[in-house]
């Protein structure tokens, strides 16, 4: 009886430390809402913090941070000198925040709705910052001057580390007394490597790098379904990574303004680009979309680049010191359609684009030169025009053109069809929405399939050697 009480009492110990450890390893949820009263202690949407700087200051790993709509700034919070340029809002390792709530007063307030609830974290101190119709007026925009440097920082932080559900917007780095740092106006990664999703970055500047996002010292953010729009900078309009190896998915980068590298610039950098769109992107000199130096290795799929401009290369821009540091380049299921010099390539980087439609023409297996037919250009409609039917993003419904685009049904066979919806091809589509739910539907191609079956990897409804080939393929690289 002595042996099996002690195990009793062995198994109820054992059994608190676990539920003790699993409390640890959840943390606390911490409330922040600026019209909440009550204690302000961020111990519930009633008692919520007012500012976001007091909630991340008591947070710790583990803890998850949830914000209200509104708009938070930097300057706010205890001890901190109201209009302080140099205020930034740092990220903690291990910590989640999250915004878009409903918040206080709200029948649910915790109704999470990026759109709906819109919650900003702003570098506009002062509170009187003017919209500019041209991303490169930003900097000398005297109404700006007051901003914050750097709205948010993230320093040797790794992926549990979670930004979630927040516009960016209207920070201003621009030397200080003419010295100072002068990179990362929206948002510094200084080895830092958090996750991001569903961020928008708006309308921030840089007097030199990174208008949106800067990347330094082996940062290696994950980027998912993030916007960049309308920022500025000398080099990256939307986002500069040095020495760093971001991860992007589903993120679109479109009205950034640079004098290198509109949308993005690279130096020394390795980055994979998944689902991604690039429109509308400017650069004074070279690289429209994106500009690489330095032996960078970028990997391109699935990718829309399209309505880009530089003085040369206006998608892709590749130039490095004397030449002596080519770059490395992987495209495969993309279109580069930016109306003629897409690819400037000065440094003898190696190039290599497959199943791509490229304006002009690129030398590569299943590439092809032809208009791609995109739905609606004047509203920055990306999609594929289709008999069979397209996805309509102002409707929010699927709707059929009088042509099909070239570019359905033509992606790598060998690239696992995703999401994509019935009937199709059996076969990835080029551009962006390929291999998502969006994807532009066919019954070209192949035969019409309407039937999801296990193991049709393709989506051509049948099982055969072409999906196991499929699937050993993608194994390997994974491996």
């Amino acid at each position: 009886m002595g042996g099996r009480t002690y195990l009793k009492k062995y198994l109820a110990e054992s059994i608190l430390l676990l539920v003790a450890l699993c409390t640890i390893t959840q943390g606390r949820t911490i409330y922040v809402d600026a019209d909440a009263g009550g204690t302000n202690d961020g111990s519930s949407w009633a008692n919520a913090y007012k500012y976001l700087q007091d909630a991340i200051g008591a947070a710790q790993s583990g803890d998850e941070i949830r914000v209200a709509q509104g708009t938070y700034k930097p300057d706010q919070a205890a001890g901190i000198t109201p209009g302080d340029r140099e205020a930034t809002l740092q990220l903690k390792d291990g910590v989640a925040i999250k915004g878009g709530y409903a918040g206080f007063g709200q029948p649910d307030p915790n109704t999470q709705d990026i759109k709906r609830y819109e919650t900003i974290l702003s570098g506009d101190l002062a509170g009187n910052d003017i919209d500019v119709n041209d991303p490169s007026d930003l900097l000398n925009e005297p109404r700006r001057a007051e901003n914050s440097l750097t709205v948010v920082t993230s320093f040797n932080t790794d992926e549990t580390t979670v930004l979630d559900g927040f516009t960016i917007r209207q920070g201003q780095m621009s030397a200080i007394n003419g010295a100072g740092p002068v990179g990362g106006g929206g948002m510094v990664n200084y080895a830092g490597s958090p996750t991001l999703v569903n961020c928008t970055f708006r309308a921030n500047a840089a007097t030199d790098s990174g208008g949106g996002v800067l990347n330094a010292n082996n940062s290696r953010p994950t980027l998912v379904n993030c916007v960049f729009s309308r920022n500025y900078a000398g080099y990256g309009g939307g986002m500069r990574n040095d020495n760093s190896n971001p991860t992007l998915a589903y993120c679109t980068f479109t009205w950034n303004w640079a004098y290198a590298g509109g949308g993005i610039y690279n130096d020394s950098a390795s980055l994979r680009l998944t689902h991604c769109t690039f429109v509308v992107n400017s650069a004074k000199s070279a690289g429209g979309a994106m500009f690489n130096t330095i032996t960078c290795f970028v990997t391109l799929t699935n990718c829309t680049v399209a309505g880009n401009s530089a003085s040369i290369g206006n998608a892709l821009a590749f130039n490095s010191y004397r030449q002596k540091y080519p770059s490395n380049l992987q495209a495969i299921n993309c279109i580069l359609w930016d109306g003629a010099g897409e690819i400037w390539n000065n440094d003898g980087s190696t190039i290599n684009i497959t199943y791509s439609d490229v304006w002009g023409g690129w030398p590569g297996e299943g590439n092809i030169d032809a208009d791609p037919l995109f739905a609606h250009l004047d509203v920055d409609d990306y999609h594929l025009k289709s008999q069979a039917g397209r996805w309509d993003q102002k409707s929010q419904s699927w709707v059929k053109d009088d042509v099909t685009s070239p570019c359905i049904d033509a992606g790598d066979p060998l690239t696992p069809m995703g999401l994509d919806p019935f009937p199709n091809g059996g076969r990835i589509n080029m551009g962006a929405y390929g291999g998502t739910a969006e994807a532009s539907k066919s019954y070209f191609g192949g035969p019409v399939c309407e039937t999801i079956i296990a193991g049709d990897i393709n989506g051509d409804c049948k099982v055969d050697l072409l999906d196991l080939a499929i699937l050993a393929l993608h194994w390997l690289e994974e491996r």
